[in-house]
């Protein structure tokens, strides 16, 4: 197993996930094991043995390849719901160990600020904890198909920026915001000066005063970071997986709040069988940047495939279609540009075999012109003529979905192919390149050669089980206009 891959199963299993046969990877809660799945293929460690193997109806971890240009990608928004359920189960947990501790006599070595955290808790009637318990059960990790708010915690994740602390560029920075705990601040700043006894509507939830301000209490107990979120804010000023680092490094801060809180009382937090959340694999995400590459760029990880204004929301109380999650490919939707006479052309969809050639959203100013099927690699090959009539490969996975645009230089490929023939190709990486059938060929660093220019040989092709070709992380594969 490489160092990227023992990365990934570090974080995977901190999360609460475990790795099966193959790499495949199911999410573990409640004695309950759900496997990870995006358009119904299961999700899988991208183990070289694997990746060597039938990859067919298999999708890959490997956030890290991520384009700086893309938005969430389904894999990293599994990410997000696996990383945000295994904080909430945990937290959860918690206040059932506090009140025990609670109620039990006073270790001489608490000190003041550790007695006064836990007399709100030995006060509290056992009816107002139920009430507590029967309120964070309502928690979850999305917005509810009706719009209630009742998330447990947000991550806000923000592109761009200048650091106030080094001064350098930012490329993603997350920040936590706390969604029902920020409500339930908001119910007891409203009904300030009523009874304990009286009751407070919280999102279609009626709950005691007395509740309300004990689940105040425990959150801001369990997790400080609830009265000063900007405070928790991290940044990321590396261009690789930018957007995972700053999310993790975030995540990692929540975390460790709560580990703090059972360290406190160790003792009993082992009696009850709750320990700290692994956070040892953070400190390897500075690794990201060298071994990054040690997996080829994979489906669903480059760059996003979901129409966000089309998603369909999942349901929070069936955990099962949480972490199944169905993409929505941009080019399902009818495709509309305009030749260079300026007459209206659209590309509809339409599926060859198991192939969907549909033509993917385009960046504004490129003219579609045709596709090719490279079965060797599973992908279909877009053909088109840039604004300033550069030739463009828009490569696309067997299902249409958008991995990469490559953009060719004529001036630049012409050039090549008078540097030297057969003895610049000497001094080239062919080894994972893929011959194209217009008899172009791919090499791993995403650059497209003409051999015919080269006075070369054509080379046969190579096929692969799995993707070759590197994207780069600077954002080289977008020419600022953006993805349309």
């Amino acid at each position: 197993m490489n160092e990227l891959n023992k990365l990934y199963e570090a974080m995977l299993l901190s999360w609460g996930s475990l790795i099966k046969e193959e790499g495949k990877i199911v999410f573990a809660i409640d004695g309950q094991e759900y496997p990870l799945k995006i358009d119904n293929m299961n999700l899988h460690l991208p183990l070289s043995e694997v990746l060597d193997g039938n990859v067919m109806e298999k999708v890959f971890f490997h956030p890290a390849c991520e384009n700086i240009t893309s938005k969430e990608t389904e894999v990293f928004k599994i990410i997000r719901r696996i990383t945000a359920m295994r904080l909430l189960d945990v937290f959860r947990r918690i206040p059932v160990v506090l009140f025990t501790v609670a109620s039990g006599t006073p270790k001489k070595g608490w000190n003041q600020k550790t007695l006064d955290l836990l007399e709100p808790l030995k006060a509290a009637k056992q009816t107002v904890r139920g009430e507590v318990n029967k309120l964070f059960a309502r928690m979850h990790i999305e917005l509810e198909e009706n719009g209630l708010d009742n998330r447990f915690i947000h991550f806000k994740i923000t592109k761009g920026g200048v650091s106030k602390v080094t001064g350098q560029r930012i490329y993603y920075k997350t920040k936590p915001s706390f969604p029902f705990y920020t409500e339930i601040v908001r119910r007891l700043s409203r009904s300030e000066g009523q009874a304990d006894n009286q009751t407070v509507e919280l999102n279609n939830h009626t709950v005691s005063r007395a509740a309300l301000k004990l689940a105040a209490h425990l959150f801001q107990v369990i997790l400080p970071a609830v009265l000063s979120p900007d405070d928790y804010e991290r940044e990321s000023t590396d261009p690789v997986a930018a957007r995972l680092v700053s999310y993790l490094e975030a995540y990692g801060e929540i975390a460790d709040q709560m580990n703090k809180i059972q360290n406190t009382f160790r003792a009993e937090f082992d009696k009850a069988g709750l320990y700290t959340i692994d956070l040892n694999w953070l400190e390897r995400l500075e690794e990201l940047p060298d071994i990054h590459r040690q997996v080829p760029v994979m489906d669903y990880n480059s760059h996003n495939t979901r129409d966000d204004a089309h998603a369909h929301q999942q349901s929070n109380s069936n955990m099962g279609n949480l972490l199944s999650l169905t993409s929505q490919p941009n080019n399902n939707q009818q495709q509309q540009q305009y030749n260079q006479n300026g007459q209206q052309m659209q590309q509809q969809g339409n599926m060859l075999g198991d192939f969907d050639v549909t033509a993917p959203m385009m960046v504004n100013g490129d003219r579609w012109v045709k596709y090719e099927i490279d079965y060797a690699n599973n992908r279909v090959l877009h053909h088109a003529i840039a604004v300033n009539n550069n030739p463009v490969i828009y490569m696309c996975s067997k299902k249409g979905n958008l991995l990469q645009r490559q953009e060719q230089s004529m001036a630049n490929m012409m050039a090549q192919g008078m540097m030297g023939g057969m003895g610049m190709m000497g001094n080239m990486n062919l080894q994972g390149a893929t011959q194209l059938a217009n008899g172009m060929i791919l090499l791993p660093s995403g650059q497209v050669i003409n051999p015919a220019m080269m006075g070369m040989m054509q080379q046969p092709s190579m096929p692969s089980a799995a993707p070759s070709v590197y994207v780069d992380q600077s954002g080289g594969l977008n020419d600022g206009q953006g993805w349309g």
